[in-house]
């Protein structure tokens, strides 16, 4: 279970998020979808800022770090993968959501990132690098944040 976890906390690290945003940055710029991508990387560079100001307001310490799985630095609290995995993977639900129109390929996609976004966050508990708090407080600011880019989006589309 150790190797499944680690390999489902790495979704969220920065790593993946920038090489798979840039991935998807390419595609909406392709589909010519330019307001789609300038959203895409303002929510991603603001929840990057937002999360590090956050971390130095609350200098919430890690979990003992001697019984930990994998070895991280830096405060606690938030959770940046919790953080950060729900405005990525939730924009690029948001993005593929709109572009569906089978009802039940939106209601699988929509389960599979809620999993997705739930198992990142799991993952950083379950490898003794966050405390349950950070992962929630994480979950939450970064959905506040995306409910925040979703709305300007669809104000600017209408």
């Amino acid at each position: 279970m150790n190797g499944v976890m680690i390999f489902i906390t790495y979704l969220g690290n920065w790593q993946t998020i920038v090489g798979l945003g840039i991935v998807a940055l390419v595609i909406l710029w392709r589909l010519n979808k330019k307001r789609e991508a300038g959203f895409f990387v303002v929510a991603l560079i603001s929840g990057e800022i937002i999360k590090e100001l956050l971390k130095l307001l609350f200098h919430k310490e890690r979990p003992d770090a001697s019984l930990a799985l994998i070895q991280e630095s830096g405060y606690a609290f938030p959770s940046g993968h919790a953080f950060m995995s729900v405005i990525f993977y939730g924009m690029l639900c948001y993005f593929i959501y709109r572009a569906r129109e089978n009802k039940w390929q939106k209601i699988i996609l929509l389960i599979a990132t809620i999993i997705l976004i739930f198992l990142i966050g799991y993952s950083r508990v379950y490898l003794g690098v966050h405390w349950i708090s950070d992962v929630i407080a994480g979950w939450l600011i970064g959905g506040a944040m995306l409910a925040f880019f979703i709305v300007k989006l669809k104000n600017i589309k209408s």
